[in-house]
This record gives structure tokens, C-alpha cells and sequence, in this order.
């Protein structure tokens, strides 16, 4: 009888421990969009090209010329608890419109502001210069994001970093604390820096001991960065106005003095080296899946690459000029075009083995005024 009371004590005690947990649980203080209602993007599939793009305080969805954006009320999913109100909009004209939302946590007290923009799809102009001069600090305050604007003054985001993934180890403070920042003694003006950082011990705890710096046209999941780092980086987008010919610009590069591995072993004997390269590859216009850091070199949907072989360190400004070259026994096909069946992505980074968590931390790469020559129907 006595063991039975004791047993019927400890239970009522375990209990009331559990409900009190419960009840003490504090509300989430998390407010992010984590994507789109999936039924309601079935709906606008035909107007919708390609896949929204969602950022740390932004949504990005081109459509299609003709789109009436005015009418369009996206369903979003949210963190858990939250929720969001609409604030106002703004309608940019030819290239479409941009919406203003705040998302507010179920804990009552955070709350983030994003930008919803409904873009008209347009083309990288055939005569682009890529200079890294529009550029602003994320609203955290601490890395910085690039942006393209357009002929109608329009801001594209097509640019991403892996910023947002080292933003979660508390490491980096201010915009040149971070892996990829902008650096003033440009070619012309200003230029992108990529350094190969050091992640602490945050990092070495899940072998990924570095973070190279890193510049793509594409966008960043920081979602996926701790658990998935390689499906975190999703590169191209359907901006392709006709056969590439050549990728170009400038560059400089130092390497590190130590290459590890994963785990942070010295590699004796083994130097760094940067990454510069493009990438053109097949997409399905209708449900436009990106490469990714597991398959952007090897996905038998490449159809032409253009990559700096052997970049050594040039301590000077460097101009180079390199050859798209066709891949996977595929040819260019002009009606793949016009249905916008390619996609393309210029990639950058200060470790070329960056994504496997192998480089030397303090390699540091510039870059800038990239640009890529295309064969089209207006320079012929």
C-alpha cells in the first residue's frame, strides 16, 4: 500500500510538472513568411513565371507580361502563431507593383516588415554591366545585399549571398565582419570582397568550420543552411535573352595560409583557389526547379559553362574573358528560349571546395564589373 501511494505521488507530481511546462511555454517570437499557399499559386499558375522568391524581408514573384497585378492577394505561411496585416502598396508602373506587409509573432511583442513585389519578367539586358554599385544593409543592420534596377527603375533582387546563413552564428556584427561585403577600390567604384571565414566553434560543432565568401544570381534558403547546406544555395533564374558567348570582368585573389578539411584538419601541401563561372541550364517554364550546391557543376541539364580554369593569385586587377562551352553533348536551342526553358546563374567564391567546408580561412577574392556577351537577334 505504501509503494502504491508513493507510485500514485510521484505521478500526480509528474503530471502537474507537464501541465505546468505547458503553461508556462512562451508564445513564439518568431514572424517569418516561410512561403506561398501552394493551392493559391496553382491558381495564378498561368501568369506566375518561375518560382517566388523568398527572402529574410522580401517576396519576390515575377509574372508574365500583360499581368494585371493590381488584384493580386497572396496566401502566405507563416511561422507558427503569427500573423500579418497589409499595409499599403505601390504601384511601379510598367514593371509592376510592390506590396507592404508586417508580420507580427504570436508572443505579441516582434514584429517585420517585407516587401511583396509582383514583377514583370524582363531579360538581362544584352549589354548589362554587373558593377555591385546598388547595394544596402539588411534591415538586421549587420550584411549587406545587392540588387539590379532596370530600365524602369525597378529594383531586381537577383542577387543572393550565403550572409544570411552566417547571420545565425551571432559572429558577425557589422557589414564587413561578413564573408561577402562591398569594398570601395573597385574597378570602377565599388566591388564585391569574398573572404573565407572562420564559423568559430558553433560552426566546427556541425563540421562546418568555415564559410567561404560567397556571390550568385540566384537566392539563399537560409532555412536549409544548418541542416541541408547545399540545397541552401539555389542558383539561376530565367533571365536569359539568348546564347551566351562569353563571361567577363574583373578580378583579384590571395589565398589563405592554411587549408582544412571539414573537420578542420591542415591539408599540408594544398592551397586554395577561387571560384569565377556561369552556368546555363535547362528549366521547365512551368515549374522551374534551380540547381543547387550539390549538382550546379554536374546536372545533366547543363547546357553550356564558362569557368576560369586556373586562376592562380593575381595581386592586380585582372581582366579575364572566357569561353561558354557546351556541356552534357547539348546543343543551344532558340525555341527552348523563346518558351523560357533556360536559366542562368554567375557564381563566385573565395573557396572553390567553399560548399564541402574545405578552403583557407583569409582567402579573399574581389570581383567586379562582370558581364556576359550573348549572341541576339539585335546585335546581329
Amino acid at each position: 500500500m505504501v509503494r502504491k501511494n508513493i507510485f500514485n505521488a510521484l505521478l500526480l507530481v509528474a503530471l502537474a510538472t507537464f501541465a505546468s511546462c505547458i503553461r508556462e511555454e512562451a508564445p513564439n517570437a518568431e514572424c517569418d513568411i516561410l512561403g506561398i499557399d501552394e493551392g493559391w499559386l496553382e491558381l495564378n499558375r498561368d501568369i506566375i513565371t518561375g518560382t517566388p522568391v523568398i527572402g529574410n524581408h522580401s517576396v519576390d514573384i515575377t509574372v508574365k507580361e500583360g499581368t494585371d497585378c493590381t488584384s493580386l492577394e497572396p496566401l502566405f505561411i507563416l511561422t507558427p502563431g503569427a500573423h500579418i496585416t497589409k499595409d499599403s502598396i505601390s504601384d511601379n508602373g510598367p514593371s509592376g507593383i510592390t506590396q507592404y506587409y508586417t508580420t507580427y509573432a504570436e508572443d505579441g511583442i516582434w514584429r517585420k516588415k517585407y516587401t511583396v513585389s509582383f514583377t514583370i519578367q524582363a531579360l538581362i539586358n544584352a549589354s548589362q554591366v554587373f558593377s555591385f554599385e546598388n547595394f544596402e544593409v539588411e534591415s538586421s543592420g549587420r550584411y549587406n545585399v545587392w540588387f539590379e534596377v532596370d530600365g524602369y527603375g525597378t529594383r531586381r533582387n537577383i542577387w543572393a549571398s550565403g550572409n544570411a546563413g552566417y547571420a545565425f552564428l551571432g559572429i558577425g556584427k557589422s557589414p564587413m565582419d561578413f564573408p561577402t561585403a562591398t569594398d570601395h577600390a573597385g574597378v570602377k567604384g565599388n566591388c564585391i570582397r569574398l573572404t573565407t571565414k572562420d564559423t568559430g566553434s558553433y560552426g566546427n560543432l556541425f563540421n562546418m568550420p568555415i564559410a567561404a565568401g560567397n556571390i550568385f544570381i540566384g537566392e539563399f534558403h537560409s532555412a536549409s543552411a544548418m541542416g541541408k547546406p547545399l540545397k541552401a544555395t539555389r542558383f539561376g533564374l530565367q533571365l536569359v535573352p539568348g546564347k551566351p558567348l562569353y563571361l567577363k570582368g574583373y578580378y583579384k585573389y590571395s589565398s589563405g595560409d592554411v587549408f582544412t578539411d571539414k573537420h578542420k584538419n591542415e591539408i599540408p601541401g594544398r592551397t586554395d583557389e577561387c571560384a569565377i563561372y556561369s552556368v546555363l541550364y535547362e528549366v521547365d517554364p512551368a515549374n522551374f526547379e534551380k540547381l543547387d550546391g550539390s549538382n550546379i557543376t554536374t546536372s545533366e541539364r547543363i547546357v553550356m559553362m564558362a569557368e576560369i580554369e586556373n586562376p592562380g593569385t593575381p595581386g592586380a586587377w585582372t581582366e579575364f574573358r572566357i569561353p561558354f562551352k557546351a556541356m552534357n553533348g547539348k546543343d543551344f536551342d532558340p525555341h527552348r528560349l523563346a518558351t523560357k526553358g533556360y536559366a542562368i546563374t554567375i557564381v563566385a567564391s573565395s573557396s572553390k571546395d567553399g560548399a564541402s567546408f574545405e578552403g583557407a580561412v583569409g582567402s579573399t577574392l574581389y570581383i567586379d564589373e562582370l558581364a556576359i556577351e550573348w549572341e541576339t537577334e539585335e546585335l546581329k
